[in-house]
């Protein structure tokens, strides 16, 4: 199955370095963009400043975390799906966080499909299988009953959208943000 925050084509975040001390670049959908409405599956790009401290405080706290998903991707409570962890690719100076979805948890590592078209990096390709240690995500998520749970990178960006942009992603989401 696609990963949820693929299939609506709402938010998908990726960075551009290394969250500690690096730039992020968030990819992220204007959900009334005109790349929608004429059918473009990958949404707008947006650069987040080297000194985001709120995206940094969010990687931090999904690494904190991570045994939650983990608990809850081994053994998915009625209502949990859609699964997924974002991956920093690093290729000399550029990194760029993308999504895994499909995700499992195989020796101690995330196993997951790159769910987004990499900007940045060559030679990933989006379908491909690839792993993560759960020390090195910068977000995960899943859909427990309709609610986000996790997406910290999400979150901060959800906040930065103007009250117009959260009203259409509320109306377009199949999901609602919530509390963390």
């Amino acid at each position: 199955m696609k990963g949820n925050l693929r299939t609506i084509g709402l938010i998908t975040l990726v960075g551009a370095a290394a969250v500690a001390g690096q730039t992020l670049n968030v990819h992220a959908a204007n959900v009334v963009s005109q790349e929608l409405k004429k059918g473009d599956t990958e949404p707008e790009y947006f650069q987040v400043p080297r000194d985001h401290a709120a995206m940094h405080s969010a990687v931090v706290q999904a690494r904190k975390t991570v045994g939650k998903f983990i608990s809850a991707l081994q053994n998915p409570a009625p209502g949990q799906q859609d699964f997924e962890v974002k991956k920093p690719f690093v290729q000399g100076e550029q990194v760029e966080h993308i999504w895994l979805s499909d995700v499992r948890f195989v020796g101690n590592r995330f196993q997951g499909k790159v769910d987004n078209q990499p900007r940045k990096i060559r030679g990933v390709k989006l379908g491909q299988l690839v792993s993560v240690n759960p020390n090195e995500i910068s977000d995960w998520l899943y859909i427990e009953n309709g609610q986000l749970v996790g997406g910290y990178t999400v979150r901060v960006h959800y906040d930065e959208l103007s009250p117009n942009q959260k009203q259409e992603f509320d109306r377009q989401a199949d999901f609602k943000i919530g509390k963390p």
